[in-house]
């Protein structure tokens, strides 16, 4: 994670009471190693120091962890969990040249027994011994190198130092002081491990990878550091490092409990751009008529519509005059579309529908009655009232009334009325 803040907010000052806090957790952290080296010196034996010292300190600072937690708390879990991980692959490599090769003996089970107390199996003190050493001795370990690299500012430096800076501190102090305490307590080769050069190569490639992981750990989760409430005592930070890989850069504000934002870089203003005068723009000139491109003229909406046929009349839906037809004969109705339409003459007759004027009903043919659909062009006059209806001949050679079927006649008016609803003629039926 990359997070470069530029301008950073007011940090809290290190008050007494956080320092007392993040020095218990230290102190915790040191004491399983330091009662290894007591107990080899013949200081105290780690029963009483782990007894009186160190189960007490770890109970309080885990109830103060859950009940007051403070924001350093967060970074000292990250060292705890990754001291306990790059002990275990330690272990890998130690325990393969132990158990598997026999290049050194595992003092880890005898020294087991030194915190049970006398008397104890060589298998409670295994159990004993290697809980001590992951917790005590890899979890302290961790908790320790990450307060102090807290301290120190590595949070803001490139992976490759944070890295470089975890491998020295598990060689010096912690591989040094091992060695020291074997090679200066008087039964220290006796009770741990003679020094030879095998095991000081394989204890030193232990603690190398032992520095590996740990510093690979604080690299993975330096965002951690984010909670993390004071200024660093060291500003390792340039502007050349901004854009280095790895690098952090966070700050926080005061009070130095719960989760803090990390600081917001200051807008630069960019300059502004000169003014400049808006373009004029001038629309092109009209397309002549008849241009593909051209608008289409618009028309009035109003006027008479045009007829095709030989004569004209009224729009057919005006309900006034006469109906325009196709020819001199016959035609279909204009609204309905069905039969022939019969016709006064070679011109035009009254609208069927306004019940003025004659009547068009078939007459060339001799008697045939006049129905719906028309039989041929013959005009006639119907009264408006009246059970029948009748149309007189007026063609050649034909006389006499035809009497439309009063039940056609009905039918063909309920057609028509509710064909064109709302007419001023016809009204609902």
């Amino acid at each position: 994670m990359t997070t470069t803040d530029g301008a950073a907010l007011p940090l809290a000052p290190v008050t007494r009471q956080g320092l007392l806090r993040v020095g218990l957790h230290v102190l915790l952290a040191a004491l399983p190693l330091l009662a290894i080296s007591a107990h080899v010196f013949g200081l105290i034996t780690m029963n009483w120091s782990a007894a009186l010292l160190v189960i007490p300190l770890a109970t309080t600072i885990l109830a103060l962890s859950i009940f007051d937690p403070h924001p350093e708390d967060r970074v000292i879990l990250h060292g705890f969990v990754w001291g306990i991980v790059a002990c275990a692959l330690y272990d890998v490599f130690r325990l393969d040249t132990v158990y598997m090769l026999g290049w050194w003996a595992d003092f880890i089970p005898t020294m087991g027994t030194w915190i049970v107390g006398p008397g104890a199996s060589t298998t409670t003190g295994a159990w004993v011994g290697y809980l001590w050493r992951y917790l005590g001795d890899g979890g302290g370990i961790g908790v320790t190198f990450f307060v102090l690299a807290a301290f120190l500012g590595l949070h803001r430096r490139p992976a490759g130092v944070v890295v470089a800076a975890s491998v020295a501190f598990a060689v010096f102090p912690v591989w040094a002081g091992l060695i020291g305490t074997v090679w200066l307590a008087p039964r220290g080769q006796t009770m741990m491990f003679p020094l030879t050069p095998t095991t000081i190569t394989l204890s030193l490639i232990g603690h190398l990878i032992f520095g590996l992981i740990m510093g690979l750990g604080f690299v993975k989760t330096r965002s951690a550091h984010r909670w993390w409430p004071w200024t660093p005592v060291v500003d390792w930070f340039t502007p050349a490092d901004d854009a280095a890989e790895g690098t952090l850069r966070v700050s926080h504000p005061f009070p130095t409990s719960g989760p803090v934002r990390s600081a917001a870089r200051p807008a630069v203003s960019a300059p502004a751009a000169p003014a400049t005068e808006r373009p004029h723009v001038v629309p092109p000139p009209p397309l002549p008529a008849g241009h593909p491109s051209a608008p289409i003229p618009r028309q009035h909406p109003s006027g008479p519509l045009p007829v095709s046929g030989p004569t004209s009349g009224s729009h057919p839906r005006t309900g006034s005059g006469a109906l325009p037809v196709a020819g001199p004969t016959t035609g279909s109705h204009p609204r309905t579309g069905s039969g022939a339409l019969p016709v006064a003459g070679p011109t035009t007759g009254s609208h069927p529908r306004t019940g003025s004027g004659p009547l068009p009903v078939a007459a060339s043919s001799r008697s045939s009655s006049a129905t719906r659909t028309g039989s041929g062009p013959a005009t006639g006059s119907t009264p408006r009232t009246g059970a029948t209806r009748t149309a007189s001949s007026s063609g050649s050679g034909d006389t006499g009334n035809h009497t439309l079927d009063p039940e056609t006649w009905a039918l063909w008016q309920r057609q028509l009325a509710t064909t064109v609803k709302g007419r001023r003629t016809h009204r609902w039926r």
